[in-house]
């Protein structure tokens, strides 16, 4: 094995690459499509709805393909597999600039989803997991982070490329730059495992493996066990519900103006979004990592709640209180996505992971997908997002009690063995 020295360990570089691909793959294809809603709903003369459906057909899409994904990704290079859906995603996205209907979006959004199994779920987590044995949390958090540091740039670039070239460019534009975001790192960085490169994990023992010492087996649970528990359902809700809740930030910019302050005020919802979705994931990677999960979960889960409410009374408190909601739900946001690997790997460990999460993420994208329309048509017959408001308070409450519950019954499983 090669020693790396005192030289920057090649699981940092990894860590580099996935933050651009989580840059291009959701801080621009997912946080910044609620912004073309508005435009291209009204230059086609449809509902917000009616847009906003090629989102969820994305996410369905997902859901159904991230249960195989594993199996894909173990059978063909890694590298291939995520420069083609890097490819798949950035035509997909860009081409949008040129659709005169709204049926063209949804052809678009199945190969989205096609794209973003890889790219944001099927992949990334497992990746970070082969290379990081230490600061696992805290190098996820950094690298997912990279979502909201995206969203914030992209979306004031979006709202400004909108105001100046039109919505149908602005699709082309973004469209390049998740090309040259994505494959030159899918081309060149990534690697599947340290091994490929002759290398160990960031925080392996080398010496050990250049011994060939016999490292302790992984611990945890196979897949056919872990469904037979009632945590697995559990975590399931918990993943799924977090999800559903989550796509609250796709209608941050439309709920803006929906009480009458302007797009570049909702341009700035946004980017508040982002950027505590930003700070929440090094926040909850951190925390996790010095305090353990319980923490993570109530500040990361608490700190969306209090959000929602601050969003729920901005019209009568002003501009100042919005952003603050924004701000705390982008905290919120974040842990949609660090917090169940976490929580699925501290409830089941390491033996059969990469199955395990692959299964209970697609709870996640499902949410997503039933999410995003759900509260489009609650808001288009009400022509108010106070009801998409409560029912997103509720769902933190379900998910705070569902993945507190699956971890204690994890405890209690270890006391019993």
């Amino acid at each position: 094995m090669k020693k790396q020295g005192k030289k920057i360990h090649y699981a940092w570089l990894i860590m580099v690459a996935s933050a651009a691909i989580y840059a291009a793959s959701v801080g621009i294809i997912v946080s910044c499509a609620g912004l073309l809603y508005r435009a291209v709903a009204e230059d086609l003369n449809v509902g917000v709805s009616e847009i906003s459906l090629y989102t969820s057909i994305m996410y369905i899409t997902v859901t159904i393909l991230l249960p195989f994904a594993g199996k894909i990704l173990n059978k063909f290079d890694i590298r291939h597999i995520l420069t083609i859906a890097g490819v798949i995603n950035a035509l997909a996205f860009g081409l949008m600039g040129t659709y005169h209907s709204v049926f063209p979006f949804y052809i678009s959004g199945i190969a989205l989803g096609i794209g973003s199994t890889f790219l944001i779920y099927g992949s990334i987590p497992l990746i970070m997991n082969n290379w990081f044995k230490a600061k696992a949390g805290t190098s996820l958090g950094i690298a997912m982070a990279f979502m909201g540091i995206g969203g914030a740039i992209f979306a004031q670039i979006t709202g400004i490329l909108i105001e100046n070239i039109g919505w149908r460019l602005t699709y082309i534009v973004l469209g390049v730059i998740v090309a040259i975001l994505i494959l030159p790192f899918t081309l060149f960085v990534i690697r599947s495992k340290p091994e490929q490169l002759q290398m160990t994990a960031y925080g392996e023992d080398e010496d050990k493996k250049e011994k060939n010492v016999q490292s302790a087996p992984e611990t945890g649970v196979l897949k056919r066990e872990a469904m037979k528990s009632p945590a697995f359902y559990l975590v399931i809700l918990f993943t799924g519900l977090f999800g559903l809740a989550s796509t609250v930030s796709f209608h941050v910019p439309n709920f803006v103006e929906s009480i009458g302050f302007t797009a570049a005020m909702a341009a700035t919802g946004v980017t508040c979004v982002t950027i505590g979705q930003t700070g929440g994931k090094f926040l909850l990677g951190a925390i996790n990592d010095r305090f353990g999960i319980k923490s993570a979960l109530f500040i990361g889960i608490g700190g969306g709640m209090l959000g929602v409410v601050a969003l729920l009374i901005s019209d009568s408190f002003g501009i100042g209180m919005l952003y603050i909601g924004a701000l705390l739900f982008g905290i919120g946001f974040s842990g949609s996505t660090l917090l169940p690997p976490v929580v699925i790997r501290d409830v089941f460990g390491n033996r059969d992971y990469p199955s395990i999460y692959t299964t209970i993420m697609s709870s996640s994208t499902l949410g997503v997908a039933f999410g995003t329309t759900l509260f489009s048509y609650i808001y288009d017959s009400s022509g108010s997002y106070y009801t998409v408001f409560v029912i997103v308070i509720i769902l933190f409450i379900i998910t705070i009690s569902a993945s507190l519950t699956s971890l204690k019954w994890r405890h209690l499983g270890k006391q019993k063995a």
